[in-house]
């Protein structure tokens, strides 16, 4: 995973301003974009050597528009968080008659990767043709998890992972014939957990848990969910507090130094991560238990 932040310059006409936080999991990289206007836009949205997944998370002012052709309309009426396909080297232009403010999320797909790497059950078919203004619910929550990764989360390498692939996967042409996912072997999953224990909390990317059971990203998430009810990321997430009760039980450290042994960004990070699993914050939980 990486990531980075960057403010454009050489702008399209009336737009003001536009910041790009962009990262990278498992051969997507995730652009989160914001785009702060003044009238009537139109530009150019070229991606040479990535088919992308258009989403827009938020429109302020006016609606936008995905246009094949600049000068001619989609033809398709606007819906709230409207979806875009475009295969790689396919121009889009974004157009809207008046706007403020515009969010949205590109997910660039490396399909030579993605085949590599998920494996069984993903047709890429569905990502041949251009599609404008669908919509999708769980596409989009999805999405927005993804663009609320905390940057320096330890396990976002997990998360982002998993998301990253369940995104793919549900917009493949196959989603709605893949079949039920079986369970991990016991062995198979005590190897995972024990591994995964003892690299707490260095970053582990999901290829490599995959590549221990000799399955693709895809069907590890699947086996492995359906062996514990977690995703990967959510049971790493257990872990960690568990290793965080731990320290506020048996030793006296301060929450920063917790937070940088278990993982955390920091301390507040800590902190609304704890609270929203336990109910308590780290010191009130700490306190009830002494």
């Amino acid at each position: 995973m990486n990531a980075h932040v960057v403010e454009e310059s050489g702008l399209p006409e009336n737009v003001l301003r536009i910041e790009r936080h962009s990262r990278a999991w498992n051969g997507v990289t995730v652009e989160d974009i914001h785009e702060y206007a003044e009238g009537r836009v139109l530009h150019s949205l070229l991606y040479e050597n990535e088919t992308r997944l258009t989403v827009n998370l938020d429109e302020v002012g006016g609606q936008t528009e995905p246009r094949l052709n600049k000068n001619k309309s989609c033809g398709l009426d606007h819906k709230p968080n409207h979806m875009a396909i475009i295969p790689k080297g396919m121009h889009l232009w974004g157009y809207a008659s008046s706007l403020r403010y515009c969010r949205y999320g590109i997910l660039l797909f490396d399909m030579e990767a993605l085949r590599e790497r998920l494996g069984e059950g993903i047709d890429t078919r569905s990502f041949e043709a251009p599609r404008l203004r669908f919509t999708d619910a769980r596409v989009l929550a999805l999405v927005r998890m993804l663009v609320a990764i905390p940057p320096d989360d330890a396990s976002s390498g997990l998360l982002g992972d998993s998301l990253t692939a369940a995104v793919f996967a549900l917009l493949s042409s196959g989603q709605h014939t893949t079949p039920r996912a079986g369970q991990l072997a016991s062995w198979q999953l005590r190897r995972v957990q024990e591994y995964m224990r003892t690299q707490l909390p260095r970053q582990i990317a999901l290829e490599e848990l995959a590549g221990m059971v000799g399955q693709s990203q895809w069907h590890f998430c699947r086996a492995f969910k359906a062996s514990t009810g977690l995703s990967p990321y959510q049971w790493q997430l257990q872990e960690r507090l568990n290793l965080v009760r731990a320290h506020l039980l048996h030793s006296d450290a301060t929450l920063e130094i917790i937070a940088k042994e278990t993982g955390f960004a920091d301390a507040a990070h800590l902190s609304r991560t704890f609270k929203r699993h336990s109910g308590q914050s780290p010191s009130m939980w700490r306190c009830s238990r002494l």
